[in-house]
């Protein structure tokens, strides 16, 4: 299997679910997890929590609405994994979802030749076909970009847009890093000095040097 980046979906074989559901679970956790076994559904690469580790990795759950929109942590062993996949495109999401309002977004990131993947409630509703999606929930989009001139050029575009929902999100460099769209626009209109970085290694705040980095090929 490729190499894992934090964000990205994985399934897990058989043996790995009778692995996972043998833990010491509370009767609630069981009861999603089973529901999880059963649909064959998706879990997603989280940072790993336990570190200098090649034999596990660190996975997360988010259940929803019925069962609280409960988070539940697994470690797994990588041996356990079946196939690994991606959240689905914001083009795909907006055609479940009546009068969405989304086409703009999606005019949007096809001017820039950019493609978004929907995570959050509205990318798990799409996967699960469960209930996660509230009046209050923001759409959350997962956008790789190849360097800062990219990323400056598409945070400008989304910040102008209008869509009838909050847009929250992230901007994913080559090397995994992502840092979310709206800390990326204060920290190029000089509003803070550092950047919250997540990868699925660890967390940490980026200084311009630190960003710099990301693209070698590009002074910021």
């Amino acid at each position: 299997m490729q190499t894992l980046q934090r964000n990205q979906l994985v399934w897990l074989t058989d043996d790995g679910w009778q692995q996972v559901l043998a833990g010491n679970w509370d009767a609630q956790a069981q009861s999603i997890l089973r529901h999880w076994h059963t649909g064959q559904l998706p879990l997603v690469v989280c940072t790993q929590r336990v570190q200098n580790t090649a034999a596990t990795v660190s996975l997360g759950l988010p259940a929803p609405n019925p069962w609280n929109r409960r988070k539940l942590a697994l470690e797994v062993p990588c041996h356990a994994l079946l196939r690994a996949g991606v959240f689905p495109t914001v083009a795909q999401v907006a055609m479940q979802c009546v009068q969405s309002g989304w086409q703009p977004l999606i005019d949007l990131l096809e001017d820039l030749h950019r493609t978004a993947a929907v995570y959050g409630s509205f990318g798990w509703q799409f996967l699960t076909g469960l209930d996660y999606v509230r009046p209050t929930s923001d759409l959350d989009i997962s956008v790789p970009v190849p360097d800062h001139a990219a990323a400056a050029t598409l945070t400008q575009a989304l910040a102008d847009l209008h869509l009838p929902l909050r847009l929250d999100g992230e901007l994913v460099f080559p090397d995994g890093s992502a840092m979310a769209w709206r800390e990326y626009g204060q920290w190029m209109r000089g509003a803070v000095d550092r950047v919250l970085v997540k990868s699925r290694s660890g967390v940490q705040l980026m200084d311009a040097d630190m960003l710099a980095a990301l693209d070698p090929g590009c002074m910021v």
